[in-house]
């Protein structure tokens, strides 16, 4: 019987190993999609290489997910079940931050016949023993193998669906539990699966829960088969608020989705039955195993905004609509999800084949639909989603939403109307949302938004020669006041704004405000003081990078309205080329920023930032660029096992980290794309030495950077291969260390870029 398979440990035929690492391995399965096999212990522990606690993460997680769901799977079994379409929320969050409440256990008769339960999740249950538990994470699911002691097997497998199209998904997820009695003795054997229903926005998960501005109170009803529980969840204002209407923005939640537990009883093998108590719902299915039997059933927990039992089995009609039910070996979905994916089953490098399968997935999984711009955008992840529940930074959407041009035009598209819907009438692009649709009041002046807004544009125009894209009318900000305009003139305005309100300094070089990529000037310098004098090198670089692609995709666009506009742009960027180069002179680097002729950074100090860009520009000479990278190679990249990092030295004097000395995803890959424009080789070698690969090499003890990462890494100078903390997390433990899109999107794109050139 096929269904036999689900519970050993070869149904997931490996074609190719990587090498073992002390906290698992990675393999291609016989569908050639990644898998992760974790081995490591529970609860996770790791010391620096000071011998000091690594605070990471004591239950490893993965992400699965489409456009209108997020599920962080931990090894121990426990998920997180996230709503973000309105509100960045955990569904199910446990009284410990960034962690949810789940249970599924095992009743079963002993030897003596007394009722034996065997707890099956968390990192003090049955799951810690990594003799008796297998756990593997791939494309659209995570498996849990345990093997009891009374020779029954049991396979949890968990299961979503990917997004077929932009703003669609199915909010639910599918939990296949498949059990076998390998003993000579028949065996009476109940499962239980749980789940509380306790909505708490990311925001407020810090906030103690009786001062939180809006409390929400499940009211849980059941259908007659017991087939159905829903929790209906009603938000009540907790402070004096003025309650907007559910389609207003507003920081907080005012409707948040309901949840629902529904199984259905389809064999005569098992018994399942759904029921509610209090907060919690919970399934119970009975089986009667003779020796040598299976039994298999499914249960979905999924979100509804329409509060109604009836419309949940329409949901999982669609939900299991192509699900292979016969076989979960890799999930309900691994066909669906290998059509979603690019196809690299001709790349021959192992590393690369698997991590940009890897790297796909991250990003259709956590692509989401926003309810008030309705559209679909990739978030930058970590501390900012998962942590804080915002939408930020602008910028980094669009960073995210680069690879996309290949994988999929529709998803970069729509991330791109999505920030142009961020843009006021006279070019300003807000820097996010947090909350629903509200972009927040904020001390941040940004310079460099549109810079980046372009940089996407023109990829996205290159890339699929879309040009009629720039015809398309889209509404400035706010959204429900639908006040339109065509891209092309949105476009304009940006620009108009980049170069009149952001403006160039006195050296000529672009502005700063009050923040370019990185706001650690204004830690010690006021901007109030230098707004106006501040200029960015990296600001500067960008242009004599972005600005060529962004001409010639207009002129290829061959659109009348943008002929004016052509020449100004050209205008501009000559006018700051010539400014920064002669600035740079005849030095090996660019300098970093002025903020006034008395204060300026990276003159005797390589800072990373404009280096990238700079060797980017068409307009810099092959043999400069090279003399340039191969001085600051040996600087900030050399002296690096995993990445290049940020500074030669701390600027600041402190803890040489994050800004100040870490690797930064975001900035050393456009240093790749730099050096690929006169080394492709170099340019090869610098993606596997970024790589998860790399990192879990260098770094096997710790297991934030073998299969995602948080924005940045440090570097050699401060505890090396760790995070650097800015959250104000009371127990960094518990803090969100992973799954920034930054490590996973940047390589995709680049590795699709190296191919094309």
């Amino acid at each position: 019987m096929k269904l036999v398979l689900l519970v050993i440990a070869g149904c997931l035929v490996c074609l190719q190993t990587a090498h073992t690492q002390p906290i698992g391995n990675w393999a291609l399965s016989e569908k050639g999609l990644p898998i992760y096999h974790y081995t490591g212990a529970l609860p996770f522990k790791a010391t620096d290489n000071n011998g000091k606690d690594a605070n990471l993460p004591e239950d490893p997680y993965f992400l699965l997910g489409n456009y209108r769901l997020a599920l962080l799977t931990h090894a121990s079994g426990t998920y997180q079940l996230i709503t973000s379409e309105r509100v960045w929320a955990r569904m199910n969050a446990a009284a410990q931050t960034n962690y949810g409440w789940n249970e599924a256990s095992i009743l079963f008769k002993n030897d003596k016949g007394a009722t034996k339960k065997i707890n099956l999740i968390g990192v003090k249950s049955l799951a810690a023993n990594p003799a008796l538990v297998q756990k593997s994470f791939g494309a659209g699911f995570a498996r849990y193998d345990y093997s009891l002691d009374n020779q029954v097997s049991c396979s949890r497998v968990i299961s979503v669906k990917p997004s077929s199209t932009i703003n669609t998904g199915n909010p639910s997820f599918v939990v296949t539990v498949t059990l076998k009695n390998n003993g000579k003795r028949p065996q009476d054997v109940a499962y239980i699966e749980r789940m509380l229903v306790n909505f708490v926005p990311n925001g407020t998960q810090y906030t103690d829960p009786a001062k939180r501005p809006f409390l929400y109170n499940p009211t849980i009803s059941l259908d007659d088969s017991h087939q159905i529980a829903l929790a209906d969840l009603t938000a009540r204002s907790n402070t004096f608020q003025v309650v907007p209407t559910p389609a207003e923005r507003f920081p907080y939640e005012v409707d948040p989705p309901s949840v629902f537990m529904y199984a259905r009883q389809t064999r005569s093998d098992y018994h399942s039955t759904v029921t509610a108590s209090g907060d919690t719902l919970s399934t119970i299915v009975t089986t009667a195993l003779k020796p040598g039997q299976t039994a298999m059933f499914n249960l979905v927990i999924g979100l509804t905004t329409t509060n109604q039992l009836a419309d949940v089995q329409a949901q999982v009609n669609d939900l299991l609509a192509g699900a292979n039910l016969a076989d979960s070996s890799e999930g309900l979905f691994a066909q669906q999800w290998k059509a979603k994916l690019p196809d690299f089953s001709t790349e021959t490098n192992e590393i690369l084949k698997r991590e940009m399968l890897w790297n796909a997935h991250m990003m259709e999984a956590s692509a989401k639909y926003s309810a008030y711009y309705k559209e679909t955008f990739i978030p930058q992840g970590t501390v900012y989603s998962y942590y804080f529940g915002d939408n930020i930074s602008n910028r980094d959407h669009l960073q995210a939403a680069m690879p996309a041009c290949y994988t999929n035009p529709a998803l970069a598209k729509s991330t791109l109307r999505y920030v142009i819907k961020h843009s006021e009438a006279d070019g300003e692009i807000k820097r996010g949302n947090a909350g629903f649709g509200y972009s927040a009041p904020s001390i941040y002046k940004e310079s460099d938004e549109q810079l980046f807004f372009f940089n996407t544009l023109a990829e996205y125009l290159l890339i699929t020669s879309d040009y009629q894209f720039l015809n398309e009318e889209v509404a400035y900000y706010p959204a429900e006041a639908d006040r339109k305009a065509t891209v092309l003139t949105h476009l304009k305005k940006q620009f108009t704004y980049l170069r009149d309100e952001v403006g160039l300094g006195p050296n000529g070089l672009v502005r700063m405000l009050n923040s370019d990529w990185s706001d650690s000037f204004f830690h010690d310098h006021s901007p109030n003081i230098y707004v106006g004098s501040a200029e960015s090198h990296l600001n500067s670089a960008m242009v004599l990078a972005i600005f060529p692609k962004l001409i010639a995709a207009l002129e290829k666009a061959t659109n009348a309205d943008a002929s004016s506009f052509i020449s100004a742009l050209t205008e501009y960027r000559t006018t700051v080329e010539q400014s920064y180069l002669k600035d740079l002179g005849d030095r090996k680097f660019s300098a970093r920023a002025y903020l006034s002729p008395k204060l300026r950074f990276g003159l005797d100090n390589v800072c990373l930032e404009p280096q990238g860009y700079l060797l980017q520009s068409p307009g810099l000479p092959t043999s400069r660029k090279r003399e340039i990278y191969e001085y600051v190679k040996s600087k900030v990249l050399a002296p690096e096992k995993i990445g290049i990092r940020t500074r030669e030295r701390s600027l600041w004097g402190r803890n040489a980290d994050g800004e100040d000395g870490g690797i930064w995803f975001s900035l050393e890959y456009p240093v790749l794309l730099g050096v690929a424009t006169f080394d492709k080789a170099e340019a090869w070698s610098l993606l596997i030495k970024f790589s998860f690969h790399t990192y879990a090499e260098q770094y096997p003890d710790y297991w934030v950077g073998h299969w995602t990462a948080a924005d940045e890494v440090n570097s050699t100078l401060y505890r090396e291969g760790l995070y650097a903390f800015w959250v104000p997390s009371q127990d960094r433990k518990r803090a969100f260390q992973g799954y920034c899109s930054h490590p996973h999107t940047w390589p995709l794109f680049c590795y699709f870029k190296l191919k094309e050139r």
